[in-house]
């Protein structure tokens, strides 16, 4: 007679008696997911009114009548021997009653993002002791400033007007 083995596998685990998720498992699952997506559903929302606030309106204007200033910066005094920004505009005084649309960066480049918008330039001399009063800088004697303002339209309707007093002393050309 063979004597007895024990047998010396362990004891299978007890089976719970139910299988699936408790209550407060379900519970927490649920409360992950809604966070998730009410937080990503207010980014969104949120970035489209900031980008709204970018993209439209007086922070567009001051961006388009900023190039037109940095193009005036660049204009020499008098005339030059070649046309500068664009036809005709061989010196500051140029720029006078130009519009460009579509509108141009400080390069003379297009503007393609903002196609039905304009720019609309003004440059007056004007006396330095009163700026008010417009004067003709080949006859007066006094010392003058030059008011340049650029106005934007976005179609037929002005968005903004913004102006730089420039002097020979800010000029980098």
């Amino acid at each position: 007679m063979k004597p007895a083995i024990p047998d010396r596998r362990p004891a299978p685990p007890a089976r719970r008696a139910e299988s699936g998720a408790t209550f407060i498992e379900l519970m927490l699952a649920v409360l992950i997911i809604s966070t998730t997506l009410v937080a990503s559903t207010t980014s969104m929302s949120t970035s489209a009114a900031v980008y709204h606030y970018f993209a439209d309106g007086k922070h567009e204007a001051l961006m388009l009548a900023q190039e037109i200033h940095e193009a005036a910066l660049l204009l020499p005094w008098e005339a030059g021997a070649e046309a500068k920004f664009g036809d005709n505009v061989y010196d500051l005084y140029d720029l006078d009653g130009k519009t460009y649309c579509p509108p141009r960066s400080a390069e003379y480049d297009l503007i393609i993002s903002n196609m039905s918008w304009s720019q609309v330039v003004s440059v007056k001399t004007v006396d330095l002791a009163n700026p008010d009063v417009e004067v003709d800088p080949a006859t007066f004697t006094g010392p003058t400033l030059v008011k340049l303002s650029v106005t934007i339209k976005e179609g037929e309707t002005e968005v903004d007007t913004l102006s730089w007093w420039l002097s020979q002393s800010t000029q980098g050309a």
